[in-house]
């Protein structure tokens, strides 16, 4: 987690569009991070350690399966929540993700407020442990 009060959400996403909707929303109550693919959001949530990582599937150099299953494997990482954002939708997809390790998953096109609300419930799970 960073040094101040705020949680710290890693949004690894290779759409810009996307990823600043994400973050214009998501900035006003964590502190955010952005990666333009896989190689770079691994990279990123070992230097932050972030709280929180919402991770689209599809994406150049690396997946987001083999982000989530790498992120699974490092002790320091482990703890860490994923939220997968995919266009794909079926539930294959979404069991995959959530074998592989996500904390939840959504399918696109997604209402913004529900990425938030779901964030919310992830970071809740953990103040009632």
């Amino acid at each position: 987690m960073s040094n101040n009060d705020k949680k710290c959400v890693l949004i690894i996403e290779d759409d810009k569009n996307i990823a600043q909707l994400e973050g214009i929303v998501l900035n006003q109550d964590y502190e955010v991070y952005f990666a333009k693919d896989g190689e770079e959001g691994l990279k990123l949530a070992n230097e932050f350690k972030p709280d929180l990582i919402v991770l689209d599937i599809m994406m150049p150099k690396m997946d987001g399966y083999e982000v989530c299953r790498q992120v699974r494997e490092n002790p320091e990482l482990q703890n860490t929540k994923i939220v997968m954002v995919s266009a794909k939708s079926t539930e294959i997809d979404h069991d995959k993700g959530m074998l592989i390790g996500a904390d939840d998953y959504i399918a696109k096109p997604f209402e913004i407020d529900e990425l938030k609300h779901v964030i919310e419930q992830q970071f809740l799970k953990d103040d009632n442990s």
